[in-house]
């Protein structure tokens, strides 16, 4: 299952205090649904505030979770180390890199997604972006 209590725009709803209660309360619930895992996006900010959001979740929620938004590895990575998920999701940065776990793991450069093409419902920004080469 998918959900995003962190966001912060748009115009379906802000994570304030009120969503953000009744969020901690759906992932309750969850608890003995036996799901895979849940995948929550994340906020934008600062490590801190993105463990201290993720640590927020966790204390609701005792099945895996899949965190999301933004990451780096080195942001991924603390998150990690902080135990709030138990993975970390990268969408974009796959879109540009088919070979993102090679790139990360041997420190070369990641290509950066167009947001022009991402997800515009054709090959182009897809299947397009070369692996690393050099």
């Amino acid at each position: 299952m998918k959900m995003s209590p962190g966001r912060t725009s748009g115009t379906a709803f802000t994570a304030d205090k009120e969503t953000l209660a009744g969020y901690d309360q759906l992932l309750k619930k969850l608890n003995g649904s036996n799901l895979a895992y849940l995948h929550l996006m994340g906020a934008p900010g600062t490590i801190e505030e993105r463990i201290a959001l993720f640590s927020r979740h966790r204390a609701h929620h005792r099945g895996n979770i899949v965190a999301d938004l933004g990451f780096t590895q080195a942001l991924g990575n603390e998150i990690l180390g902080h135990g709030v998920g138990d993975a970390v999701s990268f969408g974009a940065p796959f879109l540009a890199n088919p070979d993102l776990v090679r790139r990360s793991a041997q420190g070369h450069p990641l290509a950066q997604a167009d947001r022009e093409t991402r997800y515009a419902g054709h090959a182009e920004g897809y299947t397009d972006y070369p692996a690393f080469s050099g």
